[in-house]
C-alpha cells in the first residue's frame, strides 16, 4: 500500500507497473483474439468463477468443470507453457 515514504511509493508503482506487463503478455500470448479486448477484473472474472466440483476419487482431490472450460484451460496451459520455453535461456 502507498504510504508517506517516496521510496516504498516508487516501489509499489514498479510492482504494479511488472504486473500490468506481465498480464498483458499472457493475455496477447496465452488467450485467444476474443479475450484481447478484456481488462484484468473480467479476465479474472471470467478464468475463475466457473462453476465447479470438487470431489474425491482414488485418494485424490478433482476438480470437475464443463468440457467447454477444459478446452479452454488447455489452450491456456498450452499456449502458457510454449511461452515459457521461448523465454528460458
Amino acid at each position: 500500500m502507498p504510504c508517506g515514504q517516496f521510496e516504498a511509493n516508487a516501489a509499489f508503482f514498479r510492482i504494479g507497473v511488472i504486473a500490468h506487463n506481465l498480464f498483458v503478455l499472457f493475455k496477447h500470448s496465452a488467450l485467444d483474439s476474443g479475450w484481447q479486448r478484456y481488462r484484468v477484473a473480467t479476465v479474472r472474472w471470467r478464468l475463475f468463477h466457473l462453476p465447479g466440483k470438487l470431489v474425491r476419487h482414488a485418494r485424490s482431490l478433482v476438480l470437475k468443470i464443463a468440457t467447454e472450460s477444459v478446452e479452454l484451460f488447455q489452450n491456456i496451459r498450452t499456449k502458457s507453457y510454449q511461452l515459457a520455453q521461448s523465454l528460458a535461456p
